[in-house]
């Protein structure tokens, strides 16, 4: 009878490892699938995805590997496997670590801003996260030559990132084989290159605006765990990392998805050890572990909301095809390889070299902020420009500078040509 009650219980408990399991890849699929249900059209989300369409089938370029791709498989499909695959993968990671939290570690970085990010937007840093965590796996599974691999196909999306996890592994050996020394130097290093290196981008929070970023009850949740292990060597070391990995993510721009990731190893552990320390009142502790749940699946609803309105539209391309192919139209960087993608030309985008942005904002910069006509037109003359595009934001950011005043009371070289749907188009006369 007892045998038997001992095995209807492990059966039992194989199905509720089943169940959840199942959850989280449902669960997932939710956030995968959720930014383009909630979005009104079909047109990819953000500015950045549409330099890769530009570009697709060419290896060349920022992201080589990821632009190749996008000529065989689309890109609204290749995503949710892409994210379904991470999801599979990190939970695999955890695994090998032999983690017993790891499935809640998975749920928590499913419903996180960086993953609905990561694997809405159709950038370069998807592919990258996946193939850094096939690289992972396969370095603790031993198996050094796959992992090797693995971090060239990183690098072929994205050369930085291919430095980093190529970083992070030489890491994991000096600290596997005790060379504590080289190790510690390495890190010292790695912390004062972040500090000198580049500048500080401060938005790194979704629920304060930020366009990828944590969840602030991660993060208060970690702070708040802080005071009940911060005597525990174990989560010295792993605030140590998550310290590192926050200052790295304030410099460089793929540093939030690694950041995100780390918080949410750290978020599961801390959240399993307070469910087994003693609380004076159980109904506080679970009252506090629901709110933070609660938290958590607020930041990610809400971020994935608001992703799921982002530029561009629809309205957006109808105006650029009323205007003749090869055209040079000068709006905002943010939109250049939205003009490119349209058949256009631009004057900048996104993806320049920082050199070569600076160099034409101070160009442009003339534009927005001297009412002389005669400059004006002599930088719009520098490169070519056929045509200004204005939508409601621009002239609500730009609604005091000196070119709007131009092209309401200068007639001379600037001619309206028409408006739909809160776009404005300009003819300049070279």
């Amino acid at each position: 009878m007892r045998a038997a009650s001992e095995e209807y219980s492990l059966e039992h408990q194989k199905y509720i490892k089943l169940f959840a399991k199942i959850s989280i890849f449902i669960l997932a699929l939710v956030f995968l699938l959720l930014p383009g249900i909630l979005r009104e059209d079909e047109q990819v989300i953000g500015d950045k995805p549409y330099y890769h369409l530009t570009r697709e089938g060419e290896f060349s370029g920022v992201g080589p590997g990821w632009n190749f791709l996008l000529k065989y498989f689309p890109m609204n499909i290749l995503l949710p496997i892409i994210g379904l695959l991470s999801a599979f993968f990190i939970f695999l990671n955890l695994k090998m670590l032999k983690l017993e939290e790891r499935l809640l570690i998975t749920g928590f970085f499913v419903i996180s801003p960086a993953f609905v990010y990561l694997f809405s937007v159709g950038e370069r840093f998807g592919i990258s996260f996946l193939f850094t965590l096939i690289a992972c796996y396969f370095l603790l599974d031993k198996k050094y030559l796959f992992a090797g691999i693995s971090v060239v196909f990183v690098s072929l999306f994205d050369i930085w990132i291919g430095v980093f996890v190529a970083t992070i592994m030489l890491l994991y050996f000096l600290f596997k084989y005790n060379k504590g020394k080289i190790f510690y130097s390495l890190i010292i290093v790695f912390f004062l290159l972040t500090i000198i290196l580049g500048d500080f981008n401060p938005g790194i929070i979704s629920d304060l605006g930020a366009k990828v970023g944590s969840s602030v009850f991660a993060i208060l949740f970690v702070a708040f765990s802080f005071l009940f292990f911060w005597n525990r060597k174990k989560f010295i070391s792993l605030y140590a990392i998550a310290g590192l990995l926050f200052l790295f993510s304030l410099k460089v721009e793929f540093g939030i998805f690694y950041f995100s990731l780390f918080l949410s190893i750290l978020v599961g552990l801390c959240f399993f050890e307070l469910l087994r320390i003693r609380w004076e009142s159980k109904l506080v502790r679970d009252l506090i572990l629901l709110i933070f749940v609660c938290g958590l699946l607020f930041s990610g609803l809400s971020y994935t909301n608001r992703i799921s309105k982002d530029k561009p539209d629809d309205v957006f391309f109808n105006a650029l095809n009323r205007l003749p192919d090869g055209a040079v139209v000068f709006s905002d960087m943010g939109y250049g390889n939205w003009i490119t993608y349209g058949g256009k030309k631009n004057v900048w985008h996104s993806f320049m070299s920082r050199e070569e942005a600076e160099i034409i904002s101070k160009d442009l910069s003339i534009v927005l902020e001297s009412k002389d006509y005669a400059k004006t037109t002599e930088v719009f003359e520098k490169y070519q420009v056929d045509y200004i595009l204005l939508d409601s934001e621009l002239k609500q950011k730009w609604h005091e500078s000196e070119l709007v005043y131009l092209l309401k009371y200068d007639s001379e070289g600037f001619r309206f040509l028409f408006e739909e749907n809160g776009i404005e188009v300009w003819r300049f006369f070279r």
